[in-house]
């Protein structure tokens, strides 16, 4: 489970950081928001770079450009007992994707990363590819080992909304 209060000013690149793995390794993740507002969750599954080494998982738009600087609270939870990957925004969810078999991978790992940017991409340097700042702010990140369900997302929103 990735957790996390955001204020976003503007997502002006393609892919927007909120925690990735360094080098993308096997098992390791990779949570952002597009530039178009939707949030995006993978884990690579196998080595490879045609698209086939990853499922991406993302939710419908949650942010527009109307709503710049405003505080909200993100989740995204890779649940393996429940097979889906469910985007929460606010303790609401907005989306739940089964997990397609072929696309499971156990453990996710993680190793080095960033926060709200992307410091070393060991396989590209191309800088429309490699940055990806969260342009705005991050407060109270939270990786849990556990896939946390959807009351407690619900109440951690509650007890910590400004």
């Amino acid at each position: 489970t990735f957790l996390t209060w955001v204020k976003i000013n503007s997502l002006d690149r393609h892919y927007n950081s909120l925690f990735l793995t360094d080098g993308h390794d096997l098992g390791e993740p990779h949570w952002q928001i597009l530039n178009d507002g939707r949030l995006f969750f993978s884990a690579k599954k196998r080595q490879g770079g045609n698209g086939s080494d990853k499922h991406i998982f993302h939710s419908p738009t949650i942010w527009t450009p109307a709503m710049s600087g405003q505080w909200m609270m993100i989740a995204t939870v890779y649940d393996l007992d429940a097979n889906a990957v469910t985007h929460y925004v606010n303790g609401e969810p907005v989306s739940t994707e089964p997990i397609p078999g072929e696309d499971r991978v156990q453990p996710i790992l993680i190793g080095a990363a960033s926060i709200g940017n992307w410091s070393e991409p060991a396989y590209r340097n191309d800088p429309s590819f490699v940055v990806r700042n969260l342009n705005g702010s991050m407060d109270e990140f939270i990786l849990f080992k556990a896939a946390l369900p959807a009351e407690e997302i619900a109440r951690i929103h509650e007890t910590g909304r400004p």
